[in-house]
């Protein structure tokens, strides 16, 4: 025989509804860390002299007939770069790419802790992006300074702000 279901007034939801913002700053958390990672991998691969002198040459071909955006820039600043600094910015390159790891995963699985750790590690780069943008004002620079700003709001609000299932999460770490 077919029971009928009990009737709840508030059903509170046995897993994690997912989140569309923090699945989108997840993301966006994984992309800088291929870039990052990509970075680090070039920085690596410049120690090699041919490969540090065709990077240099293309980019003095480049250099003073082109607009070289700020990447480009960089890059050409990590070519100059000795062999021992190289292995300093691939492993800082790294160590970078592994908290934004941290901070995808943790953010994809919605776990509170995340949302800490995003906050604060974001929070911070924010007077460095502000610098950024009193040396040089450009359009990239003034967007992520606002996305940066917006994922530190959204994710105050959030962690000052928890969904009912959030609350039985947190009840039940305690």
């Amino acid at each position: 025989m077919n029971e009928p279901a009990p009737h709840h007034h508030h059903q509170i939801p046995k897993g994690p509804e997912r989140d569309r913002v923090l699945t989108v700053i997840a993301l966006i958390k994984f992309g800088k860390a291929l870039v990052v990672s990509a970075v680090g991998f070039g920085a690596l691969q410049l120690i090699h002299s041919s490969l540090r002198d065709q990077a240099n040459a293309m980019f003095d071909a480049l250099g003073q007939s082109v607009d070289v955006i700020p990447v480009l820039r960089l890059l050409r600043q990590i070519g100059a770069l000795a062999p021992t600094s190289l292995r300093l910015f691939g492993a800082g390159a790294f160590l970078y790419a592994a908290l934004f790891v941290t901070e995808g995963v943790g953010l994809w699985l919605q776990k509170r802790w995340a949302e800490y750790l995003t906050v604060v590690a974001t929070a911070s780069f924010i007077p460095f992006e502000i610098f950024e943008i009193i040396r040089l004002r450009t359009l990239p620079r003034f967007g992520a300074l606002a996305l940066n700003v917006l994922v530190v709001i959204y994710l105050i609000y959030r962690i000052n702000n928890p969904t009912p299932w959030q609350v039985e999460d947190i009840k039940e770490e305690a």
